[in-house]
């Protein structure tokens, strides 16, 4: 029997589709589904995008609506369910069924990466584009009442419509020029923090000695260019995937509105001194986190993979993540126990097996003691 097929059509640079699919693949997994990631240069319009649809007749897609590729409404899907990151502002997409990125969070935890230095004054870098989109507009208004709420200034960079970039770039340069001595600037997203990161050197301000700045999104330089080190808040993209393939088949009526992703953690650089030391294995162990905590991985065996001790290991991992390793493979674990239940027949004691617990009778008291309710009738209260 052939497997069924989630189709992924994405336009955001390839590492964010990279843990967007995965995400996408975690949850079709679960169901036996194969993943089709499809680039937007093979549906550049209708006609490819209907014979796309024919060639691998999916039960779902999952569509970003960033990037120069067009952007489709429902009705251009032919009834094939289709959950959207991002959907435009437009009558077209009223009503359609979309993930969101929880954009205050993301605001949240740029300004607690800057105020650990306790900055006289915030700075911020606005996104550039004829219309302000949603995620910037919120992100925006977040981080301003956060620096509003403590008593300090927030210095706005504007985006100016129809200017030229060596115009943008000569404007920016005498702003950050402006800034007062250890202004903490967040760019609204990592674009922004590497124009802005330019602006710095050629005003000659070295950071993070007379400024720190954090960008966001995660997604490293433009084009893969790395010549600075940017600290970063990281999305977490891959639960975005899990989500949006998730609310495919809920068609956005499970009664919990908008499904929200946030952030995962900062990535430290060297424009910030954060809250602790920058441990470039803390990102790497969350992955390892993601796909093995069903198959039996431990804390112990985890740390055991890294040259630093247990204890360093667990303060590092909680000072980044917020919640210990031990926690964040519960929660992996957790996941995969929910979609199961929700998603699939799959038996109450083979699901222990399936998501990493020692027996069923340990998933029971765990679930339990989560839920407040045995699994048995949270199946049955959820799938009606």
């Amino acid at each position: 029997m052939e497997k069924k097929v989630i189709l992924y059509l994405g336009y955001w640079s390839r590492e964010l589709r990279r843990r967007r699919f995965d995400g996408i693949l975690r949850y079709a997994g679960s169901r036996g589904w194969n993943v089709v990631p499809v680039p937007s240069n093979e549906v550049p319009d209708l006609p490819s995008l209907r014979a796309a649809l024919a060639r691998f007749r999916p039960v779902g897609v999952v569509a970003e609506c960033a990037g120069s590729a067009p952007s489709f409404p429902p009705r251009a899907f032919g009834g094939v369910p289709v959950v959207y990151y991002d959907p435009p502002e437009r009558a077209g997409w009223r009503d359609a069924v979309s993930v969101a990125c929880d954009e205050a969070a993301v605001a949240r935890a740029a300004f607690a990466e800057l105020a650990a230095g306790r900055p006289p004054a915030y700075a911020l870098v606005s996104y550039v584009s004829p219309k302000p989109l949603r995620w910037a507009r919120e992100r925006e208004a977040a981080f301003r009442a956060l620096c509003a709420a403590s008593g300090k200034e927030c210095a706005v960079f504007p985006s100016l419509r129809g200017e030229t970039r060596e115009t943008r770039a000569a404007r920016l340069v005498s702003w950050v020029s402006a800034l007062p001595p250890r202004c903490a600037v967040f760019a609204i997203d990592d674009y922004r923090a590497f124009e802005t990161m330019d602006a710095f050197a050629a005003a000659r301000r070295s950071l993070p000695r007379t400024a720190t700045l954090v960008g966001a999104n995660g997604a490293g330089a433009p084009g893969g260019n790395e010549k600075y080190s940017v600290s970063s808040v990281e999305i977490d993209f891959e639960l975005s995937g899990y989500l949006a393939a998730k609310a495919l088949f809920s068609g956005g009526r499970d009664g919990s509105g908008i499904p929200l992703y946030g952030p995962l953690l900062v990535r430290r650089g060297e424009t910030t001194r954060g809250r602790g030391r920058r441990e470039p294995w803390v990102p790497e162990a969350v992955e390892i986190i993601r796909r093995e905590a069903c198959g039996g991985l431990s804390a112990a065996s985890l740390i055991a993979r890294f040259p630093v001790s247990k204890r360093l290991f667990n303060l590092r991992f909680r000072e980044a993540i917020g919640h210990t390793v031990h926690d964040e493979i519960a929660q992996v674990r957790m996941e995969r126990v929910f979609s199961l239940l929700l998603d699939t027949d799959t038996p109450l004691g083979v699901i222990s097996d399936m998501c990493g617990f020692g027996s069923a009778v340990e998933l029971r008291q765990v679930f339990k003691a989560r839920t407040g309710k045995p699994m048995t009738e949270w199946r049955r209260l959820h799938r009606q």
